[in-house]
């Protein structure tokens, strides 16, 4: 299995967009109802190298949003 299909097949992950022969990153987009855990508003990332991508998207790098806790504003 190829690390692009590896990571395609990831539950979390919604669409993986290989733009390297373009000249841009690898675009990782997940699941509506993720967000990587190092930036819990976003959910949308590109990497540069598929090590990363495949690193980046581990379940250990992203958390579901029913988990984070909302910002509270005085």
């Amino acid at each position: 299995m190829s690390t692009i299909t590896k990571i395609a097949n990831r539950l979390w992950v919604s669409h993986i967009d290989d733009e390297r022969a373009d000249g841009n990153s690898i675009i990782v987009t997940l699941d509506s109802d993720f967000v990587f855990d190092d930036e819990r508003d976003c959910g949308v990332r590109g990497f540069d190298t598929l090590k990363d991508a495949e690193q980046g998207t581990r379940l250990d790098s992203v958390i579901n949003r029913k988990n984070v806790d909302p910002v509270r504003h005085s």
